[in-house]
């Protein structure tokens, strides 16, 4: 028997699998990556569209209504407490970076402090008022905004943020 042809085949036969299981687990890691990608996608969508509409009630009972002022304060913690963003805050910790997550806790707690504020007495006779003391929670939102889209594609370019 010639042992150069058997060592050959071996051989062969060692790198074709090894080869193939190389090519399997980097396919593998590819389709995690994607599906990692698209669960951070849809909890930052999810997020994003709880922090706006939970935003736009609280500035709709503190601009827009007509109620007396304590009825306000309690429509806004009803919209806080009613948007899921407390909720999703918890989604966001076990899945976001950590960079990510404290600006989703600034954002929660921003809105919070608000109602709290809200609920304590203040009051606001328009939207420039609103929005200039709450200048921080804008910010903070609108940083998350950009550190969420680079999470989800590193190369994005900037986008121009929006003034509410």
């Amino acid at each position: 028997m010639d042992w150069g042809t058997i060592i050959g085949t071996v051989t062969g036969a060692t790198i074709g699998v090894g080869a193939t299981s190389l090519a399997e687990r980097s396919r593998w890691r590819r389709e995690q990556s994607a599906r990692q990608t698209a669960i951070k996608r849809e909890l930052y969508a999810s997020y994003l569209a709880a922090v706006a509409q939970t935003w736009s009630e609280i500035r709709a009972a503190v601009i827009e209504s007509d109620l007396p002022w304590p009825d306000r304060a309690d429509l806004a913690s009803r919209a806080f407490r009613n948007g899921n963003v407390y909720e999703l805050r918890y989604q966001m910790a076990i899945t976001a970076p950590p960079e990510i997550v404290t600006l989703s806790d600034q954002t929660m707690r921003g809105m919070r402090a608000l109602t709290n504020r809200l609920s304590a007495g203040q009051t606001y006779g328009s939207w420039d008022e609103l929005k200039s003391d709450n200048q921080a929670w804008f910010d903070s939102f609108n940083v998350m905004r950009r550190m969420m889209r680079l999470d989800l594609d590193p190369e994005a370019l900037p986008v121009q943020t929006p003034n509410p």
